[in-house]
């Protein structure tokens, strides 16, 4: 029996753009609502980060001096890669995912991303600011995760490459 063209499926061809309806429930998350909830997902893991370092900032003889804790950065990236990891396995979605009506799910058949597709998606960007890159690292972790605003005709960041996934809008 030869394989079906129904796209998803166990031995059948993987979706493609025209597979989706343009627009509405089920269409591929567009690069507008993908890049706004990545904002309110930034936003919210970077503000306890800034927080620390408000407080961590004083005045010396009248120049700002600022000592960044060195566990600061190894938190900020445990807690945005568990922030990603565990909202995504939760609940399909991100804080910013759900106020822009996108959701995260398998490419291949479109059911809930395993933990571990969760997680590498959760890696992949944030792993950058680990490297060695310097004053350059925010620069390619903001390429990294901004990928997926662009990302093709289904809209698939490297997040989404790497795990197998795909966002799509629920609205």
């Amino acid at each position: 029996m030869p394989p079906s063209d129904t796209p998803g499926a166990a031995g059948r061809r993987p979706p493609a753009a025209e597979d989706f309806p343009r627009t509405g429930p089920f269409s591929l998350a567009a690069p507008g609502p993908r890049f706004g909830a990545r904002a309110v997902d930034l936003a919210l893991v970077v503000a306890p980060a800034l927080l620390v370092l408000a407080v961590t900032t004083r005045t010396v003889g009248g120049q700002i001096r600022l000592d960044v804790p060195a566990w600061l950065g190894p938190a900020l990236i445990g807690f945005g890669v568990a922030y990603e990891w565990l909202s995504v396995v939760i609940s399909e979605r991100t804080l910013g995912k759900a106020l822009f009506g996108l959701r995260v799910v398998r490419y291949a058949d479109g059911a809930r991303p395993t933990v571990a597709q969760a997680l590498l998606r959760a890696l992949v960007p944030w792993s950058v600011l680990a490297l060695p890159l310097g004053p350059f690292a925010v620069a390619a972790f903001l390429c990294v995760y901004g990928t997926g605003v662009g990302g093709g005709a289904l809209h698939r960041g490297w997040p989404d490459l790497a795990a197998g996934t795909l966002v799509l809008s629920t609205r």
